[in-house]
């Protein structure tokens, strides 16, 4: 049943989760021929002054991709269950409640950490080619944030999807973007490393937003 219901979410999202994944490799394509090609007309000791004296961000194309990519997979993937009304026979499945709901947010995690994970390993290698351990460093401080603003703005989604009332989804929605906000506070390198315990805890915290929803629609918390 857990492998069928996997299918079932692969089946839905299929083209997006494809999407994703290829804008997201093409993007890591663009931004490094866009470095490379600075390197070559600027000049490497031009790229360390704009580094260095003008703290800006060499990668920052990649900012706002997980956040766009975690609410795409999240629309795509429980919108649909919502509008069509699917939800209900979802929830009947020979399994616990719980256990389909958590299968549901790992897939689509899954999707996004994929993408994610492929996005940093070329970073990594990209950067480990032609910049110090420092840059380095410094760099995934940098996007860790954001990486994990895309899990956070999935989780917000499917759970204010989810959301049998309105009230909620108004709450949940202020909460979200205020949430959201604050994975964005500052673009300079590594400013975020002070608060990067608090957005990770923050990204954990919200894992069972969706059971809550899910929970209360059972109960019968219907506008």
């Amino acid at each position: 049943m857990k492998k069928a219901l996997i299918y079932k979410e692969w089946k839905k999202t299929r083209f997006i989760s494809m999407g994703i994944l290829l804008t997201g490799v093409l993007l890591m394509i663009y931004i490094f021929i866009s470095v490379g090609r600075s390197f070559r007309f600027a000049g490497m000791e031009h790229l360390w002054d704009i580094i260095v004296n003008r703290k800006q961000f060499l990668f920052r194309d990649i900012k706002y991709f997980p956040v766009i990519t975690g609410i795409g997979m999240s629309v795509a993937q429980f919108v649909p269950e919502i509008i069509q009304k699917r939800i209900k026979l979802t929830l009947h499945l020979p399994l616990k409640e719980s256990s389909i709901i958590k299968l549901m947010l790992g897939y689509g995690l899954g999707v996004l950490l994929l993408t994610f994970l492929v996005q940093c390993i070329a970073l990594y290698i990209f950067s480990c080619c032609y910049f110090p351990t420092e840059f380095v460093v410094s760099t995934f401080q940098t996007v860790i944030p954001w990486y994990l603003a895309g899990l956070v703005s999935y989780l917000l989604v499917a759970g204010i999807t989810l959301e049998p009332t309105w009230k909620m989804r108004i709450i949940y929605s202020i909460m979200g973007f205020a949430t959201i906000r604050l994975y964005f506070l500052s673009f300079m390198p590594g400013a975020m490393v002070p608060m990067l315990w608090l957005v990770v805890c923050i990204a954990i915290l919200l894992f069972p937003l969706s059971l809550l929803s899910v929970h209360r629609f059972k109960n019968g918390n219907i506008d």
